[in-house]
C-alpha cells in the first residue's frame, strides 16, 4: 500500500512537471509549408506498435500516391534500434528516408521543401509541432487519471492534454502478428528457441509466439532500447544456442550476428480494417 501511495504521487509529479514543460518549453511552432507532416502517436510510453505502424504507413502512402512520393520517417535518435529497423525495411525505396533526431520539430522545418510526407514516429507529446496530422494508436485504451501516468500506470498524458487526432485506431481497427519466423538463409524457426526482446511490450511478443505456435525453452525480456542487448545476445550465439527476436531487436545486430544460423527473426504483419484504411487515405490526401 505504501509503495503504491509513492508511486501515485511520484505520478502526481510527472504530471505537474508535463504541464510545466509544455508550457514553458514546448510552445506551438510554425506549420510546415509544404510537406504533410502525420505524426504516429499513443498514450503509452512504450509498446503501442508506433514503429511497425510507421512502416506500413510510409508504404501505404508510397502505394495509393498519384505521384512517388518523397517521404522522410523522424525517429528519436535515443531509438537507434527503430531507426535501424525501419532502414532495413526501405532499404530498396530511396524515396523513403529515415532520420534519427533529437528535435522533430526543428528537423521537419530544415527538410520541409524536400518531402512530400513527414513522419514522426511518436512525437506525439511535442505540441511543437503544428498542423500535424495525428494518428493516435489505442489499442491499450485511453488514460482517465493521474494515476494511470508512469510511474503509477503505463501512459505519459491524458486526452485532456491533446487536440482529437484525425484518426484512432482502437482494437479492432488494427491487428499485429507475425507473418513468419526465419533466419538469414530463410530457414524456418526449430522447436524450443530462447525467445529474447527488448521492447516496450514483451508479454505481447511472447502471446505472438504461442499465437503463431512457437513454445520458447526460456523467455528473456529485456528493457525498451536496453544497450547491453547486444552483450547477452553474444553470450548465447557463443554457447551455440538458438535465438527467436523481434525485427526491431534484430535490426540493432552487428551484421556477423544477422547473418548466424541459430538467430530467427519474428517478421510482423499488420491489417488495418477497410474503414481505417479509408480514413486514412482520406486525412492523408491520397486517391484511391
Amino acid at each position: 500500500m505504501i509503495f503504491r501511495l509513492i508511486l501515485l504521487a511520484l505520478a502526481g509529479i510527472y504530471y505537474i512537471t508535463y504541464k510545466v514543460h509544455h508550457q514553458f518549453c514546448l510552445r506551438q511552432g510554425s506549420p510546415l509549408g509544404h510537406a504533410r507532416l502525420i505524426v504516429v502517436g499513443s498514450f503509452l510510453a512504450g509498446g503501442a506498435g508506433k514503429t511497425p505502424f510507421v512502416a506500413w504507413l510510409a508504404q501505404f502512402i508510397n502505394s495509393h500516391a498519384t505521384q512517388v512520393p518523397r517521404i522522410a520517417i523522424l525517429c528519436h535518435e535515443r531509438a537507434q534500434d527503430e531507426a535501424a529497423m525501419l532502414r532495413q525495411k526501405f532499404a530498396g525505396m530511396p524515396q523513403v528516408r529515415v532520420i534519427a533526431t533529437s528535435n522533430r520539430y526543428k528537423t521537419a522545418q530544415e527538410i520541409d521543401r524536400d518531402y512530400d510526407y513527414i513522419i514522426c514516429d511518436d512525437g506525439f507529446e511535442d505540441t511543437r509541432l503544428a498542423g500535424a496530422i495525428t494518428i493516435r494508436l489505442d489499442r491499450a485504451g485511453t488514460p482517465q487519471r493521474i494515476a494511470d501516468l508512469v510511474p503509477a500506470g503505463k501512459h505519459r498524458s491524458l486526452p485532456r492534454d491533446h487536440e482529437e487526432p484525425a484518426v484512432t485506431l482502437g482494437q479492432g481497427d488494427i491487428r499485429f502478428r507475425i507473418g513468419r519466423i526465419a533466419n538469414a538463409g530463410n530457414e524456418p524457426c526449430p522447436a524450443g528457441p530462447i525467445a529474447i526482446c527488448g521492447i516496450g511490450a514483451p508479454e505481447r511478443f511472447r502471446q505472438d509466439l504461442a499465437s503463431y505456435g512457437i513454445e520458447p525453452a526460456g523467455f528473456i525480456a529485456r528493457p525498451d532500447h536496453d544497450p547491453r542487448f547486444e552483450q547477452i545476445i553474444m553470450k548465447f550465439i557463443v554457447r551455440g544456442t538458438q535465438l527467436v527476436m523481434t525485427e526491431k531487436d534484430f535490426a540493432r545486430l552487428p551484421e556477423k550476428w544477422r547473418l548466424h544460423p541459430n538467430v530467427f527473426v519474428a517478421y510482423q504483419e499488420i491489417e488495418v480494417s477497410a474503414p481505417a484504411a479509408e480514413a486514412i487515405r482520406a486525412c492523408c490526401g491520397l486517391g484511391a
